[in-house]
């Protein structure tokens, strides 16, 4: 574990005293204001029903409610740029009565820096991209905010897991829209610091152990623009992860989407989507389409009596929409 954590934080160092020496007279600038760029969103959804007596068919009460918050600092000069950015997205509902238990159903908190050194006159940039990726609050069995049984441990919680990536590498800046980074030598570490949900063995972490690190390539690829007279955006950024360790052949993808729509100065409607596959991490799936995720499934290919995981690695997809208030500071 150790040797592990070290191996991390050298070459984080490697990565960072890559760039060029003379990128430090760049960052020395940064004192002068008008080269940050500062600014942030706060959006929230809510949807609500309430039935009294309901007729049959009708369905069942029904609250949900979410939020996310998007930060950043952006640096930039003829030489130098650094773009740093936070995000979390939080959601729950509840189905049915008082007595129903409220659902956690969005739970990520992001953060991601990236300073780059342009190289000579062109388009071509020497970048390093730091990127972590963890959750706020304790989750329990079906996804529950607290336990059913008050035995029950956690199946995930605040750094458990944490996903944290170093990519250093060429970015290929193509315009102020779309930019193209790739890092031959990637470094991605996967970590569950409490024990009781590291022996899950369900986030990515290898048998036994409460961390897995793995070296790779990674393509990161951004894009940002808006269209129809500054009245909708579209934010989006793609990173493609072979690991050379274990099946390079299985990419590790990871997708975000933002498309905002304008409705009075500052304020939108935002559709925000997400894309994850890892080759290494399960997720929750309903093989047998019983309407119940994540459990044990039977198997007509297993003996009788045993049945096979819903717990799988597979292609997972969030989709939220929210009204969100934007501002630059």
């Amino acid at each position: 574990m150790k040797t592990r954590l070290l191996l991390l934080s050298l070459s984080l160092g490697w990565a960072f005293w890559s760039l060029p020496l003379s990128a430090q007279e760049a960052v020395d600038s940064a004192a002068v204001p008008k080269n940050w760029t500062t600014g942030g969103g706060v959006g929230f959804d809510f949807a609500q029903l309430a039935l009294i007596n309901p007729r049959v068919g009708a369905g069942s009460n029904r609250i949900g409610f979410g939020g996310l918050i998007n930060l950043f600092a952006n640096f930039k000069n003829e030489k130098f740029t650094w773009d740093n950015s936070g995000s979390i997205q939080l959601a729950a509902q509840r189905i049915g009565g008082r007595n129903s238990p409220f659902e956690k159903s969005l739970d990520i908190l992001r953060l991601t820096s990236r300073p780059s050194f342009r190289l000579g006159e062109g388009k071509f940039f020497g970048a390093v991209e730091a990127d972590a990726i963890t959750l706020l609050l304790p989750t329990y069995k079906g996804n529950l905010l607290k336990p059913e049984d008050e035995n029950e441990n956690a199946i995930s919680q605040f750094l458990s897991p944490l996903q944290v990536t170093i990519s250093p590498g060429l970015e290929y800046k193509v315009n102020d829209h779309l930019s193209f980074l790739y890092s031959p030598v990637s470094l991605k570490w996967i970590y569950v610091g409490n024990d009781s949900i590291a022996s899950l063995n369900v986030h990515g972490n290898e048998l036994g152990e409460n961390d897995f690190l793995q070296m790779g390539s990674n393509l990161i690829v951004r894009y940002n623009n808006i269209f129809l007279k500054e009245r909708m955006s579209w934010t989006s950024a793609l990173n493609l992860y072979s690991n050379y360790l274990q099946k390079p052949e299985n990419i590790d993808v990871f997708w975000t989407n933002e498309f905002g729509l304008t409705i009075v100065k500052n304020l939108s409607i935002n559709l925000v989507t997400q894309l994850f596959y890892d080759d290494d991490v399960n997720v929750q799936t309903d093989l047998d389409d019983d309407g119940i995720i994540g459990e044990a499934a039977p198997d007509v290919n297993l003996p009788p009596g045993e049945q096979r995981s819903e717990l799988i690695p597979a292609v997972s997809f969030m989709q939220g929409l929210f009204v969100k208030y934007n501002l630059i500071f």
